[in-house]
Formats: structure tokens, sequence, C-alpha cells
């Protein structure tokens, strides 16, 4: 008996699928569009109430419509207005959420209802609200009473927001007020307003400040504001304040346009009342490439005083650095060439600017290699205006036909003549005339080959080659401008030497020797000697050494080499020139003490000024929902300490100078 009931049952569920699956669309009113999608009623038990229309569902209730689905122990299903009551067990999903709760009571169609005792999961970055009441007023607005808030997947969650009421709107904000943030449940901070990014882009609004100490400036605070200006414009305005300095502004402005190009511009005011000084910082770049037709860049540095980097810069490479660069380029390229107008101006960050000289502007005119008959011919005509505000000012004329040609495959032989006509004008020089001109042959030839040998383990190319430089002996005495005032007189055999090294994964190594031998040099006939080195593979490592055999003396001698094992690795490296009187080392360590704590650090050494000009310690911390991380930064004069705290879902947190 109890199996024939139990083949009954089931018989009239199916019947009851079935018969819903066919006729529900056609009862309900169709408007046309989402009105006109079908739904489906499972349920173990099906009784129907003509007098009220409502379908009464027990047992294992499953309601479907499109990407919606309602689980409960048992509901009522409100044929007229599509509306669903359900308790016992109950839970809703459909693309963006999944809520949960004890009693629901929801409409299919339009997604609207109102949650009780319920739990709300938003899919995209692991958003948890627990509530006593959830309202749905659309499929992304949420009215939400007595609510937690958390990414944490834990049942007693490692942080959390709560409060009496919260607006939400997925694709926007989450917004609350008298908010109470909890770690394992403790209330530690008070808030009278929450707000949240939830699963959005961009939008505008205060974004997260930051307080700090720095120890010769006091206590600091950013508050950065995020302007979306458009779609394609972007910018941010900053806010710094130093207890014992002063009070600093700054912009940020981006954008991409579509026919006219991205560009990125920053613009800073400091003032300082201790050295009585206002600071200006400004950042600039632009850039627009086509294949043909006009293109140009633009990337300008400037700073007011060279001091600024020096007091507040916390990045080593800006305290140490002696030049800031700006350049600027307009072009035009057409089928047979390319014109362009160009600009190079240098900031001199350890002595005065007036003894540089910067080149405002350049105008060419370059006609690419076409070929006539075995030879190829080009055209590059420059004209330069250098200018520097103690010394001479010069314009420059330079015109060079170009003839090549090349012979040979695996053996390539190939050969550069071109004629160089240089025409000066000179202003505010006692050591020169105010006209003068130069002209110079040059010719170039270079053998070169390419021979490759297969091992069962890796492949080997080995690349030798020979040249010859000469340029006759030039009588007209120039003003030294760049390295194109440098052919006066040249008869040099160069000599080098390129091995490769691949295996089944790519690049493994690479090793490149290079030297020359000059015939006019009196004394001093080998030029330097320079050995580059690379390998990739199981670790980092780099060197680019020169060597002067007629001195004994390295020239510099760069190097870097790095390891890493997942989360483990270290790293060290030099840079010395002789020339500059340049020595610095750096080295640094990451080592992972548990599976979310990692330590690390760096520094950096100068050798020649006998102090560390850089040294940073850092602890890091991830969990599945929050993060921390702790830097200790120290430089020769002050230091600083950066607290960061990441609530994964809401953003980050930071505590530190700039």
């Amino acid at each position: 008996m109890h199996g024939r009931g139990l083949l009954k049952r089931r018989a009239l569920l199916f019947a009851a699928v079935v018969v819903l699956s066919v006729f529900i669309p056609s009862i309900f009113p169709s408007t046309g569009g989402a009105e006109e999608a079908e739904t489906v009623i499972e349920a173990e038990s099906l009784t129907y109430d003509s007098a009220r229309q409502v379908y009464h569902l027990r047992g294992d209730v499953r309601i479907r419509r499109l990407d919606s689905l309602l689980r409960a122990d048992e509901a009522d299903f409100i044929e007229k207005t599509r509306e669903a009551r359900a308790s016992g067990d109950v839970r809703y999903e459909d693309g963006l959420v999944v809520i949960e709760a004890d009693k629901l009571r929801i409409n299919i169609a339009t997604k609207r209802g109102l949650a009780y005792n319920a739990r709300l999961f938003v899919k995209k970055d692991n958003y948890r609200i627990r509530a006593e009441e959830i309202e749905r007023l659309g499929e992304r607005d949420y009215v939400i009473r007595k609510a937690t808030f958390t990414t944490c997947d834990a049942p007693l969650p490692a942080w959390c927001f709560s409060s009496r009421k919260t607006d939400v709107r997925i694709g926007d904000r989450l917004k609350a007020r008298n908010v109470l943030f909890r770690i394992k449940g403790l209330p530690v901070l008070y808030s009278p307003l929450l707000w949240a990014p939830i699963y959005t882009e961009r939008k505008s609004g205060l974004l997260l400040p930051e307080p700090g100490f720095r120890s010769d400036k006091g206590f600091f605070y950013r508050q950065p504001l995020f302007l979306v200006l458009a779609g394609n414009r972007d910018a941010t305005l900053y806010f710094d304040l130093y207890t014992r300095r002063g009070i600093g502004e700054g912009l940020e402005y981006r954008y991409i346009e579509r026919s006219a190009g991205a560009g990125k511009w920053w613009l800073y005011h400091l003032r300082d009342r201790e050295l009585g000084k206002d600071f200006f910082e400004f950042r600039g770049e632009h850039a627009l490439s086509t294949k043909v037709g006009a293109s140009g860049f633009l990337n300008i540095h400037y700073i007011s005083d060279r001091s600024f980097y020096r007091e507040y810069s916390q990045m080593v490479q800006l305290r140490t650095r002696r030049f800031l660069e700006s350049t600027a380029e307009a072009s035009y390229s057409f089928g047979k060439g390319r014109a362009f107008l160009f600009g190079r101006a240098w900031q001199d960050l350890k002595e005065s600017s007036g003894g540089v000289l910067q080149k405002v502007p350049e105008a060419g005119l370059s006609l690419y290699p076409s070929k006539k008959g075995p030879l190829y011919v080009s055209l590059q005509a420059r004209f330069s205006n250098f200018y520097s505000k103690d010394f001479e000012r010069v314009r420059r004329l330079d015109i060079r036909p170009t003839i090549y040609h090349t012979a040979g495959d695996a053996v390539q032989l190939s050969q550069v003549v071109s004629l160089r006509e240089t025409l000066y004008s000179i202003d505010n020089s006692g050591d020169f005339p105010d006209n003068m001109n130069r002209g110079v042959l040059d010719y170039r030839v270079r053998l070169h080959a390419r021979l490759r040998r297969r091992y069962p383990a890796f492949t080997h190319v080995v690349e030798p080659e020979v040249g010859y430089r000469f340029v006759p002996p030039v009588e007209a005495d120039v003003p030294l401008l760049d390295s194109k005032e440098l052919d006066l007189r040249s008869s040099v055999f160069d000599f080098g030497l390129r091995s490769h090294f691949f295996d089944d994964k790519g690049r493994l190594a690479s090793v490149r020797l290079t030297g020359s031998y000059d015939t006019h040099a009196a004394g001093a006939a080998f030029g330097g000697i320079r050995l580059e080195a690379a390998l990739f593979r199981p670790l980092s490592f780099r060197l680019d050494t020169s060597y002067d055999p007629e001195s004994g003396l390295f020239e510099q001698v760069n190097y870097s080499a790095s390891w890493r094992r997942g989360r483990a690795g270290v790293s060290f490296g030099q840079r010395y020139s002789r020339d500059d009187g340049i020595l610095f080392y750096s080295g640094g360590v990451s080592l992972p003490v548990t599976r979310n704590l990692a330590l690390s650090s760096s520094l950096w050494y100068d050798a020649e000024a006998g102090r560390l000009e850089d040294l940073r310690l850092v602890a890091d911390y991830s969990a599945q929902c929050w993060g921390m991380n702790v830097t200790f930064n120290r430089r020769p004069d002050d230091y600083s300490i950066l607290f960061l705290v990441e609530l994964k879902g809401l953003g980050t947190v930071s505590f530190s100078g700039i």
C-alpha cells in the first residue's frame, strides 16, 4: 500500500508540472517581452483554490522563471499577481544574488519582495549581508533593516559592519547610517555614515583617506576626491596636511580620446612654513600614434625647487636623480618619409640649469630608403636650435644623404656611405666664429654571420661580427653639441660575438662581447671592452660591464640577480660608474612565514657617500576577506611608517606619509 501511494503521488507531481508548464503562460496576461516568459512549478503536493486563484504547494517546492529559482518547504502562488509566499528553508537565486530566509514574499515577474530573518549573498565580490528584514525594491535595489555586512565566509566573520538600516544598489553602492565596525563580533569603531561600492566600475566621491606620521613633518593627512567627468575622462583632487610643515593640493587628470590620443596630467603645490617655500610639481604625458598621418607625444616633468624630492619623496630613485627630462615631438608620416618637430629640455637637480644645453626645437625630414638598382638611398635633414642660459646659442643645419648595400644570406656583408654637410650659426661665443660649416664623409662596412647547432637539451646560436668605420680627418673646430660633433676622424675596427642559448621553453641565456681598435690612436688603440650577459632561468641575472685595457680599470659594472620560488625570493645588485662617481648596492629578501603572513625587506646603500639611502621592512598578512600591510621606511634624515588595511570588497585604508 505504501509503495502504491508513493507511485500515485509521483504521478500526480509529474502531471502537475506538465499541466502548469503548459497552461500558466496562457493564463497570465501577456504584454510582450519578458512578460511572456514561462513559469514552471514543481511540488510533492499541489492544490488549487479557484475562487482565490491560488496554488497551494507543499513539499520540495520549486518555482522557476527565466534565471530565477525559488525553493522552499511550502509556498502559496497567486496566479493573478504572480506573487509567491514561501516559508520553511527558503532559498531564492537569480543571476545577481542568493537570498536565504525563514519566510519570503516575492513577485516572480518583477523580483520585488520581502524576506524575514534572511541572508543576502551578492555573487560578484562575495558580499554577504544578514538581516532581520530584507526588502527588495527591484532587481538591483534593496532596503535592509538590522543588518551586518561582510565579505568573509566564516560564521563568525573576521570583520563586519552592522547598522539599523542599509540601502544597497547592486552595480552602484552600499550606504548605511550609524554603523559599527566589528572584529570577530567585537565593536571597535563607530561611523555615522558608510559608503562602499557594490560591483561597480567608476563613481565620483571621496576615496578612503590616508593619515600617517613622518618623523620630520609631524602628522600627515591626505584626502582624495575622485571625479568621473565622462566615460573617457576622470580626475582626482588631493588635499594634504603636514602639521609641522604646511598644506598641499594636487590635481591628476586622465583621458582617452579616440582621435586625439591619451594622456595624464599632474599638478601639485605645497607651502612649507618651516622653509618658507612654495613647492610646485608638474608632470604631463600625452601620446597619439598612427601609421600614416599625424602622430606625436609630449612628456613634461618639472619641479620649482631642486630640494622638493629630497624633502618629500619616499622614492630613493627620485631623491638621487640628477636630471629631469622633458621631451615633445609632432610628426607626420607619408608614403616615402616622415617630417617631425622635436624638443628636449633638461632640469638639473644638483646645480643651476644655466649651463645645460637645451634642444628647443629640432625640425627634420627623413626620406625612407628607396631601391635604386642594387642600392638603397635615403636622406635626412635636421635643423636644431641649441640654447643655454649661460653659454653660446647655436643653430645647426645638418644634411645627410646615405647609400646602403647588402649582399649575402648566412654570411652577410653590408656597406653604408654617407656625406654629412653641417652649417652652424653661433651667438654669444668668443671661441667660435658666427658662421661656419663642416663636411664629413662616413664609410662603414660590416661582416656578420649566424651559426646554429642543436644539442639534445638546448640550441646554441652564435653571431660573430666585425666592422670597420672610416672618417677622414676634419679640420674644422666646431662646438660640441651632441654626438654628431664627434665625427672628426675615425679609422676604427670593432668586433663582437653574440651567443644565445634556447631550450624547449624559450631563451635560456645570452652573452655579448664587444670591443674596438683605433688605428689612429697613439697609445690607447684598444677601446673599452664591454661584456653583457643575461640568464633567464632558473634564476634571473643580468650583467653589463665595460673594461678599459689601457688603464686596467673597469669603467662601469652594473649587475642584478634575483631568484623566486613561490612567495620566497632574494635579489641583489650593483650600479657603478667610474666617471660619474657612482657606487650603489641594492638588495632584497622576501620570506613566507605562514600561509597568510610574509616578510620582506629591501635596501639601497650609497658606498661613495658611506650611508644607507633607503631601508624598507614590510610585513604582509592576507586572509580570505581582509589583509594588512605594515611598511617601515628609513631615509638618511627621517623615517615613516605605512599601515595599510584592506577590507576585500570595500577597498583599502592606509596610514602613511606620501
